[in-house]
């Protein structure tokens, strides 16, 4: 049984994926915030834990690892993320960039320290996937702190891929652009101030006219190029472009 930890695990994109890896048999330890929206499953484990409180992340993966015991490989998802604050530099509320990379950048960073080091000896498997965005190489007014910490995760990416080259058992990591997903996030996007964020009126039409992806249809592809051979060929990787 293939053994899958999942942050970010209970609404979204994070919620699509746990659904879709116990439906493919798999045994998922789900972590967000508040998982109570996750339904009862036998091969689903849930964690509350804020993962920007950094130094509870160490422990939170050896607690998660340790639930998939007697799994054939090990996987991590490092999915959970905030797009805010959507401001101009010079305009962040206080606390808010770093709450942002808290998230976004060190917590997947130390979950991936964590996993690599409390799965050494491990015969199986090992992944790590990195939810990224296409932000990371495009620059977009009012994202300034999101841009640069997906640009630092597919950067800290590309080098454990590296690195892992050398290794025995090699960790295989990606950094994944999932496309524009209909999810929570978006919304967020959508109710921005446009004098902060002008490229507001090309995701609202995104949304008016159909072309968000749906969280599901995300989570199907993700999953099977997760299991296909071509996984870890490639550090940094646009779904869409599969």
């Amino acid at each position: 049984m293939n053994g899958y930890i999942v942050t970010g695990a209970s609404r979204g994109l994070g919620a699509a994926l746990v659904a879709q890896l116990l439906a493919d048999g798999g045994r998922v330890v789900a972590i967000a915030r508040d998982c109570g929206p996750l339904p009862a499953h036998p091969q689903l484990a849930t964690i509350d834990a804020d993962l920007a409180d950094s130094q509870l992340l160490p422990l939170l993966a050896e607690r998660a690892l340790a639930q998939l015991g007697g799994c054939s490989s090990l996987t991590l998802i490092n999915n959970a993320g905030t797009v805010q604050p959507i401001a101009s530099v010079g305009s962040f509320a206080d606390g808010a960039a770093e709450q942002a990379l808290a998230l976004n950048l060190t917590a997947p960073i130390v979950l991936c320290n964590a996993f690599v080091a409390h799965s050494t000896g491990f015969a199986g498997v090992r992944r790590v996937l990195n939810i990224s965005s296409g932000a990371a190489a495009n620059p977009y007014p009012g994202w300034a702190v999101y841009c640069a910490s997906k640009a630092g995760l597919d950067h800290f990416t590309r080098t454990l891929a590296l690195e892992q080259q050398a290794a025995a058992n090699p960790v295989l990591a990606v950094s994944l652009y999932p496309g524009v997903v209909d999810t929570g996030m978006q919304g967020e996007i959508r109710a921005a101030d446009p004098a902060h964020f002008p490229n507001l009126p090309r995701f609202t039409a995104l949304k008016a006219e159909g072309q968000l992806t749906q969280p599901a249809d995300c989570a199907t592809a993700i999953c099977s190029y997760l299991h296909s051979p071509a996984f870890g060929q490639q550090a940094v990787l646009d779904i869409r472009l599969l």
